[in-house]
């Protein structure tokens, strides 16, 4: 299969989309065996989609969402990636109202709430289903790499929260590798090769390696209501974290500082000083590998007033001593 029959097989109507076009009613596209799988939440009055149904041999399941009627409001047990091969796609995710443009894709948590309005003819849109245990090794050991605030929160905040209901959009629709890439898993998935699934896996941290990419843009970064504001927050300590204060960066955005530290800890789980703490490990660690720099002048410059708390706080946090490290990665 190349790209112009991939093109042709997700145009193309299958037999489910001819009748919800007719009906303008969704119709049930799992095995009737499934309908005793799904759990009916009595108190959400939702569906909850069961894994089971989806992974067998493998721990991904990939699909075209069928288009003409609208998918009524449901949550699944794995996590979902929602990429938008063409055309637009609306959504009420976590009763937020969302529109994904073409080459955008979301990554939604586990049992987050979401509905899909009828898609039109050019409205093309993939669901990637993944085991949590699948997203969360790819995702989080590229994130670990950046030693980014923002990343691990952002990280920490779709694939580990306790409460889960959390999702990313990225906005991905410039990133010319990730929509080659994402293709080039669609052929291998669809064609059902011999080897397409191995492929399939390899392409995957790829996927990830680019969508931390676009994580990375400041102004591509949207998360849900309970984040909101946090990821600039975040942003300008990662800038000013040196002779940054509670006050100074309450007052910088307008908030009380109780209060600001009380978000801060509600939503990131850790304290102003935690993660001012982080910021200067993660900068610290940085130099370590990256430059040449004496440590005496890296302690000083990432804002730590004594050599021994800082060699103490570093190897707790990197297991290593920072000449450990720095000799770690030159034999690489």
């Amino acid at each position: 299969m190349n790209l112009h029959e991939l093109d042709q097989l997700l145009r193309s109507k299958t037999e489910i989309e001819f009748l919800q076009q007719q009906s303008n009613q969704v119709i049930n596209d799992l095995s009737k065996e499934s309908e005793n799988e799904r759990f009916f939440d009595m108190n959400l009055n939702m569906y909850r989609m069961p894994a089971l149904f989806f992974f067998g041999e493998h721990d991904i399941y990939i699909s075209k969402h069928n288009r003409f009627a609208p998918m009524l409001e449901h949550m699944h047990e794995f996590i979902e990636l929602n990429y938008v091969y063409s055309g637009k796609c609306n959504q009420i995710i976590a009763g937020k109202e969302i529109q994904l443009c073409e080459g955008q894709v979301c990554v939604l948590d586990k049992d987050v709430p979401h509905s899909i309005s009828p898609l039109g003819e050019n409205d093309i849109l993939i669901n990637i289903l993944l085991q949590r245990e699948t997203i969360s090794s790819l995702f989080l050991q590229r994130l670990s790499k950046k030693k980014s605030l923002i990343g691990e929160f952002l990280a920490n905040s779709v694939l580990q929260h306790q409460h889960h209901n959390h999702f990313i959009i990225f906005e991905s629709q410039h990133n010319e590798n990730l929509q080659y890439i994402l293709r080039r898993i669609l052929i291998e998935y669809f064609s059902r090769q011999e080897d397409s699934m191995e492929l399939v896996k390899a392409y995957l941290p790829i996927v990830f390696g680019e969508l931390v990419r676009v994580l990375e843009s400041e102004h591509n970064i949207h998360v849900n209501q309970q984040e909101n504001h946090i990821t600039s927050i975040l942003n300008y300590m990662e800038e000013h974290y040196q002779h940054l204060s509670l006050q100074q960066l309450s007052n910088h955005f307008n908030y009380n500082s109780t209060y600001l530290s009380n978000k801060l800890k509600k939503v990131t789980g850790l304290t102003y000083t935690e993660l001012i703490a982080n910021i200067k490990l993660n900068a610290a660690y940085s130099l370590v590998v990256n430059t040449n720099l004496p440590f005496e002048m890296i302690f000083k410059q990432v804002g730590y007033n004594s050599m021994s708390f800082f060699y103490k706080k570093f190897k707790t946090a990197y297991g290593a001593t920072p000449q450990n490290i720095r000799n770690k990665q030159m034999r690489k």
